[in-house]
């Protein structure tokens, strides 16, 4: 009974002289300041749980949409002003070919539609770029690593593949096409058609140069893996050769054999990407 009462006496006397709150300098006191890194840890905290709400993503939406209409207008009024050059563009590959127009308007309709495409092929990277900033407020820090270096590498690769089909195939298959019917019969060959194959193909090539970009966007994903790339590659091989056989038009072989190359050569890059860079 002594010691307890010797106990409870030392125990009040140390609260009165305030000793508990000088050993224990970690206890904060209420409305007491926080320390500078228990400030910024919890101001970063809050900022992390700041949710937009439905209001700020639809005004957040509208001003992506309007930037990318001025995008669009900006690349058609630059389209319209290059407009000859583009057509001139176009036309090289088809070497001595004759064009032919059928009606009045034909020229000015191939005109605007080669402006359009050409306006939009030179606003894509910066609709891109505002598509990037509306989603990324929901992408983690390791998500938006990997979407910017995609959203930087997505209009070069379709660069390269409409490059790749302007100068790799593309005159060999004009070729075949203007010399098939050589001292048989005279091939006049329609402006507005000849755009449109030209244009397509163009296209198609650049799409099929995404395939890296597709595939270790399903890397991160954990869908597939490069032991599986390099398990399947027969499937992939036999994929090319049909991927080839659909979008060139030319029906010998050497253009097919050319992208179908390409696309090989795609995919092996691919393997490379996913083992060093996916997951």
């Amino acid at each position: 009974m002594v010691v307890h009462g010797d106990l409870t006496a030392i125990d009040t006397a140390i609260h009165d002289t305030g000793f508990v709150e000088a050993a224990l300098p970690n206890e904060a006191t209420p409305g007491a300041p926080l320390a500078p890194s228990e400030a910024s840890e919890d101001e970063q905290e809050e900022h992390e749980a700041h949710v937009m709400s439905v209001i700020e993503h639809l005004e957040e939406l509208r001003t992506c949409i309007i930037r990318s209409i001025f995008f669009v207008l900006a690349g058609l009024g630059i389209g319209l002003m290059f407009g000859k050059q583009i057509l001139v563009f176009l036309k090289a590959p088809a070497g001595n070919i004759t064009f032919q127009a059928l009606s009045l308007e034909e020229p000015i309709l191939v005109y605007l539609k080669v402006s359009f495409y050409g306006g939009l092929i030179l606003a894509s990277p910066f609709i891109l770029n505002e598509i990037c900033r509306f989603i990324s407020p929901g992408l983690t820090a390791r998500e938006r690593k990997v979407v910017m270096p995609a959203i930087i590498a997505s209009p070069l690769l379709f660069v390269g593949g409409a490059a790749f089909a302007y100068y790799a195939v593309l005159p060999t298959m004009l070729h075949f096409f203007a010399t098939f019917g050589e001292g048989v019969i005279q091939v006049n060959q329609r402006l507005d058609f000849y755009v449109s194959l030209v244009s397509s193909f163009l296209m198609y090539m650049g799409l099929c140069f995404q395939l890296p970009l597709i595939i270790c966007a399903l890397s991160f994903t954990g869908l597939i893996g490069s032991h599986h790339l390099i398990k399947f590659w027969r499937y992939a091989f036999f994929g090319a050769g049909v991927v080839a056989a659909v979008v060139t038009p030319d029906p010998t072989a050497f253009s097919m054999l050319v992208t179908m190359a390409a696309l090989i050569a795609l995919y092996g890059l691919s393997i490379i990407l996913v083992k060093f860079f996916g997951r």
